[in-house]
């Protein structure tokens, strides 16, 4: 138990420079900033989708879809943590956090959420919960092996109503 909480410890503070680059992008309460941003964002192709591949930041980040559900937006990212959690005597191979905002863009951190995983054999995992860290939902979790994993990340969050979010992974 002390291993695990020391590796969730070590995970959250890897997890705290790009959460506070995350929230960067987020800050609606400047005009000027949303203006930049918009301008930034007019030459850019929507259109175009993007792979898995291209979304890799540094070997380790793993950003994925974001899934809007009843007026709430969830928005996924996981980090490889298998060799840290092998050097623990751990087996588990990724951290996912999911973090939530409302319409307004204003997050929303608390309430409760767990995560099921379907693995590319088909086989569906127990539900495995979440701890809320730095304003994000997250959990240890094991992607062993190769192909699409779905995640269906179950919420009950500040307003009271339950909802399901989608993410997919091709491992």
């Amino acid at each position: 138990m002390k291993k695990q909480m020391l590796v969730m410890m070590i995970v959250a503070a890897m997890m705290i420079p790009t959460g506070a680059i995350a929230m960067k992008g987020m800050d609606h309460s400047d005009h000027a900033a949303k203006e930049s941003k918009s301008q930034d964002m007019k030459g850019m192709d929507h259109g175009k989708k993007m792979d898995h591949d291209s979304m890799k930041m540094d070997g380790k980040m793993i950003m994925l879809q974001d899934h809007e559900v009843d007026g709430m937006m969830g928005s996924a990212h996981m980090m490889d943590v298998k060799e840290k959690m092998a050097e623990h005597g751990m087996s588990m191979t990724h951290h996912i956090m999911v973090g939530f905002m409302d319409t307004e863009g204003n997050p929303v951190d608390k309430g409760s959420a767990a995560v099921k995983i379907e693995s590319p054999d088909g086989t569906v995992s127990k539900p495995v919960k979440m701890m809320g860290m730095d304003g994000s939902f997250g959990a240890d979790i094991t992607l062993d092996q190769k192909g699409m994993y779905h995640f269906k990340v179950g919420t009950k969050l500040a307003d009271g109503q339950k909802r399901t979010f989608h993410f997919h992974y091709e491992n």
